[in-house]
């Protein structure tokens, strides 16, 4: 049997099927017309409009760096377009959020956590606290280790501190008086409970209470202040105590009161050292 006989006979033979099926005649004829005037609608109501070119924001990939990562992901989570080029594309940039709140603030945490030489510091800082605390327990567990040591005010004033142009400007006291003040020692061992519940007035004006807080150079020294500071009024004897708080470099004094226990647990040893038989 020829080829053109083969095509006459499978012609004849899908005719044959079409005309005894003829629903599925209509509908394979109409189908593609249904098609086609679905799309000329939808062509009508859309109204065509003109698309801009479109510039995606990049996404940085892990080994870019966690934020970059992190933010190209949650940033970028609608995938928006934009008319111009973004910060991205240029070369050598990986993010186009540097200039944001979060990339701001883990710049400053790393300059914080690996620049800032004071941060680097809170080790030393840690065991001063410590020393500190140490030193405290030994005040209150055993205050006469301490008896007669004092740490001396003009120590653990700040180094721009004002007091003393206040002691002799604003109240004013004399020279005299104002070195010895600030050459004075303050007895800790009397702080190791907080502050004693007393008024100034009684303080300035006893010399028993003021040898019992302060160890001054001179037995004089003691008098000359308490004859200066006793007829001042309790008002005046308050700012000079708030003057006082306000210029005192706390990490002076954390320092010295490590320092002192640092000697001071030396010396006990090195004595029951020397005691030991």
């Amino acid at each position: 049997m020829g080829a053109g006989r083969q095509v006459k006979l499978l012609l004849w033979k899908n005719w044959t099927v079409r005309r005894r099926q003829r629903i599925r005649f209509f509908m394979e004829l109409m189908w593609p017309v249904v098609l086609f005037m679905g799309l000329v609608w939808l062509r009508r109501v859309n109204p065509l409009y003109r698309q801009h070119e479109c510039h995606f924001p990049n996404k940085a990939m892990p080994s870019a760096g966690i934020l970059p990562w992190i933010q190209g992901i949650f940033c970028n989570a609608n995938n928006p377009c934009f008319q111009y080029p973004t910060r991205g594309e240029s070369p050598g940039v990986v993010s186009n959020y540097n200039n944001s709140i979060l990339a701001q603030f883990y710049s400053d945490a790393q300059e914080l956590l690996f620049s800032d030489p004071n941060f680097l510091q809170l080790g030393q800082h840690w065991n001063e606290l410590n020393a500190m605390s140490d030193f405290m327990n030994s005040l209150r567990t055993h205050p006469e280790r301490f008896s007669g040591r004092g740490i001396k005010v003009e120590s653990i004033l700040k180094d721009d501190e004002l007091l003393t142009a206040f002691l002799l400007r604003d109240i004013p006291l004399t020279a005299p008086v104002v070195n010895q003040l600030v050459n004075a020692q303050i007895r800790p061992e009397q702080f190791a409970f907080g502050v004693p519940d007393l008024h100034l007035k009684e303080v300035a004006c006893s010399l028993t209470l003021l040898e019992r807080f302060l160890i001054f150079p001179s037995r004089r020294g003691l008098y000359a202040v308490r004859n200066a500071m006793c007829i001042l009024p309790a008002q005046r004897l308050q700012i000079i105590e708030d003057k006082f708080y306000a210029n005192v470099d706390f990490f002076k004094l954390i320092r010295l009161v490590s320092w002192h226990h640092v000697v001071k647990t030396m010396h006990l040893k090195h004595r029951d050292f020397s005691a030991a038989p």
